[in-house]
């Protein structure tokens, strides 16, 4: 059990550092005149991601959900 917490909070950290990063580094590129739609997107995508990876971890600890 401590390994699938372990695990899923590194995951989630991955997801939400990465996603972050994406939206910062489009954001710079966006300010210096480059177009970061796709960086953009997809680090927006990454964090949506994470945010599930946390919404399912709530549904499986409340027993009101099953």
């Amino acid at each position: 059990m401590a390994v699938v917490s372990i695990a899923a909070s590194v995951i989630f950290t991955i997801l939400l550092a990465s996603g972050i990063r994406l939206v910062s580094a489009a954001k710079i590129k966006s300010n210096e005149g480059g177009s970061g739609t796709a960086t953009v997107s997809l680090g927006y995508l990454l964090i949506g991601i994470a945010a599930l990876l946390v919404l399912f971890g709530i549904y499986l600890i409340v027993p009101q959900f099953h």
